[in-house]
């Protein structure tokens, strides 16, 4: 069993080097079609921004187990155990697991990736823990409303955010439910409501943690791009329910001014996120219509499956040859 650890090291170094290579090619790509994607309606944007802030992770550890399927595929008898003609050299396999690194420089390289493994959990368990501990403050200085799905927040201050995990709810405080007109307030909960049906905490949440391996500028971007998509999608949804674009946006300016630039995690939403002016002018002008087009998604995902798993045994060897290269230096 102990042997096993080899695997689990040289796992990690084909995900990490699988994720800098797709975050290199997201750095050169993005900047030319991040003008073109502002064309899209906002829901599809804000999809395809967090698919684009965890595919360096994602993709690199579907990668990484790509690369030890042939033995996987020998281990349920699919194919012959193609160990006995390695001649020696590296091979991924579960069946003969490689030994753990041994030299200076390869021992403090698999150190240094299970560090940043560590680290990647430990940012992911804090900003999960401070998700929890906010909403969990918000629920003892709450209360359900008698009508509506929000929990009226005794506080003499402007508020109003949507915050959790897996449960999101919507916080307004009283004072801000006395400030706004009831059309407005309907502008404000129609705004967080839209953030607690798409889970957009738990969409933040995601791409935070799972990003940390794209470029820091790209990183720092993608995240920005997504809050300002997730926002639009949130004004057109209010938008859509209130049947006024021009008051929505003047509610946006009026509720931006209450808050005086308030500061919230990540993990909680609120109409007052992201780039003001710009959801203000995108309001002024006609909606872009939505088409999910899941079927090209559908189809799309499809292709590249096929063409990943007929390229397995290629995947495989070429990875065994650039882990056995790094490992040796």
């Amino acid at each position: 069993m102990s042997n096993y650890f080899g695997v689990l090291q040289l796992g990690l170094l084909a995900s990490l080097s699988f994720a800098v290579l797709v975050a290199i090619v997201s750095a050169v790509i993005y900047p030319l079609v991040r003008q073109r994607m502002t064309e899209l309606t906002p829901r599809l944007r804000s999809n395809i921004l967090l698919a684009w802030l965890v595919a360096p992770a994602l993709i690199g550890g579907l990668l990484s187990i790509l690369s030890f399927m042939p033995s996987l595929f020998s281990m349920f008898g699919g194919v012959p155990d193609h160990c006995s003609v390695h001649d020696g050299h590296l091979h991924l396999c579960l069946i003969h697991p490689p030994l753990p690194a041994d030299s200076m420089y390869s021992s403090l390289l698999m150190m240094l990736l299970e560090g940043v493994v560590l680290v990647f959990f430990a940012i992911y368990t804090i900003c999960f823990l401070r998700a929890c501990k906010l909403q969990r403050a918000l629920m003892i200085t709450s209360r359900q409303h008698a009508e509506l799905d929000v929990r009226i927040v005794e506080w003499d201050g402007p508020l109003a955010i949507s915050a959790g995990i897996w449960r999101i709810r919507v916080f307004i405080s009283e004072k801000l439910m006395q400030t706004l007109t009831p059309r407005q307030l309907d502008v404000v909960l129609a705004h967080e409501l839209a953030h607690m049906k798409r889970k957009d905490p738990l969409r933040h949440l995601l791409g935070h943690t799972f990003s940390l391996t794209h470029i820091p500028w790209l990183r720092k971007r993608l995240l920005a791009d997504m809050d300002h998509a997730c926002e639009q999608a949130c004004d057109e949804f209010a938008a859509s329910k209130t049947g006024d674009r021009l008051h929505v946006a003047a509610t946006i300016v009026f509720v931006e001014r209450l808050f005086n630039k308030q500061q919230l995690p990540f993990t909680a939403m609120s109409i007052t996120g992201s780039n003001i002016s710009q959801r203000v002018e995108s309001l002024l002008l006609d909606p872009a219509e939505y088409r999910p087009g899941y079927r090209a998604y559908l189809l799309i995902v499809a292709v590249v499956l096929i063409v990943l798993f007929s390229s397995v045994e290629e995947l495989h060897h070429q990875t065994e040859s650039i882990l056995g290269f790094v490992t040796r230096i």
